[in-house]
């Protein structure tokens, strides 16, 4: 009891707090103390205590048209800022929060079948949607293209996609994952992988969290070039492929020859209705005179 005061200072005070972990979402820092001597008594002043709470990083998630994994996209998780592209995903996705068109040539006559009804959904739309320009979409916001090439240089803006994983990397994103984009065509394949690797690889310099669902073949590596060929299942495509390019070879050769005889049969025919045609009485002459 000799140690109890009817007024305590913050010393005493501190002698009787039971240390503790931070809260789990609260970071608490700058924690001011005023300065009491021993003995002096509090009054109206309590410490002060500033919360500071963490801004949760950025979390993009690029959305194309490929069905097998288009709307696996986090859309529900709030935590997920979800960007879309393409005429195919028009009036498709569950949640938008921007949307990017690259394309100037939508109202060309080879392409303003679709690209007509495509700008008029956009003029609709009250997310943001960012283009080269506002020519064709007046409340677009210019994509800053230049400040993108400064920084990334102009070799691998070679899709949409690159422009946008660009775009997201300059925004600040600490995660960006791609759904609906396979990049599986022979011509998206040739063409637009290469920028999509450049920026999963610049990514992972920058400490950007790349990723794709498994429904996917997007993040899966080309083959090392003189490597890859040599290896047990290199030398199993190579010659998995050389046994049906033989059987292809085979088959036409047959279908060739077939097709042949039946060229041939068919002109046989042809001449044979030609006799039949004129001279299929010729056997009568004798009872008509000829």
């Amino acid at each position: 009891m000799a140690d109890l005061k009817l007024t305590q200072t913050f010393n005493d005070k501190a002698k009787l707090m039971t240390a503790h972990e931070p809260l789990k979402d609260e970071i608490w820092q700058n924690i001011r103390i005023p300065a009491f001597n021993q003995g002096e008594q509090i009054v109206n002043e309590p410490p002060v205590i500033q919360s500071i709470l963490e801004t949760p990083p950025l979390k993009i998630a690029l959305v194309g048209t490929a069905p097998s994994s288009r709307m696996l996209a986090p859309y529900s998780d709030p935590s997920w800022t979800i960007w879309g592209c393409s005429p195919g995903n028009m009036g498709v996705l569950p949640r938008i929060d921007a949307w990017f068109e690259i394309h100037g040539n939508l109202m060309w006559p080879e392409h303003k079948h679709y690209g007509e009804p495509y700008i008029n959904w956009l003029r609709q739309q009250t997310f943001p949607i960012y283009m080269q320009n506002q020519e064709l979409v007046p409340n677009a916001i210019p994509l800053p293209y230049r400040e993108i090439v400064k920084e990334f240089g102009p070799y691998f803006f070679t899709s949409s996609f690159a422009w946008m994983m660009a775009f997201a990397m300059m925004k600040g994103a600490k995660e960006v994952a791609l759904y609906g984009i396979d990049m599986a065509s022979r011509d998206e394949y040739i063409l637009q992988r290469p920028g999509a690797y450049y920026f999963f690889e610049e990514g992972k310099k920058r400490g950007v969290k790349m990723q794709a669902p498994y429904e996917s073949d997007i993040m899966q590596p080309p083959g090392l070039y003189g490597f890859s060929e040599v290896t047990q299942y290199g030398r199993k495509l190579l010659a998995r492929k050389a046994e049906l390019d033989q059987r292809v070879r085979d088959l036409k050769a047959q279908r060739d020859g077939a097709s042949q005889q039946v060229t041939y049969l068919e002109g046989a025919l042809e001449d044979l209705d030609y006799f039949h045609t004129i001279f299929g009485g010729v056997q009568d002459n004798s009872l008509t005179g000829g």
